[in-house]
């Protein structure tokens, strides 16, 4: 694929913008999310992520009366959940 050179616009004899090849555009957009992702990344190194054992999440869970964990389930008692057959159908 032939890319055609850059072309310059100029605006009181200064370069004010670039005209290339679509593919060559898109190349450079790739390119800076691709910078993005390496920031990101960088930035999540630089606070790492901190686990907890399950036992002290269910410290502070809510106990009843007799002392067993209240379930908290989420979903609405109407919902279902679709489970494919073991057929793969």
């Amino acid at each position: 694929m032939a890319t055609r050179k850059r072309e310059l616009v100029y605006r009181d004899g200064k370069p004010a913008a670039v005209i290339l090849d679509i593919a060559e555009y898109e190349e450079l957009l790739e390119r800076a999310e691709d910078l993005d992702d390496l920031r990101a990344l960088r930035r999540m190194r630089e606070h790492p992520l901190r686990f907890r054992s399950l036992s002290d999440i269910l410290s502070e869970c809510s106990q009843d009366d007799a002392g067993s964990v209240v379930a908290r389930d989420a979903r609405p008692s109407n919902t279902r959940v679709h489970r494919p057959s073991r057929s793969g159908r």
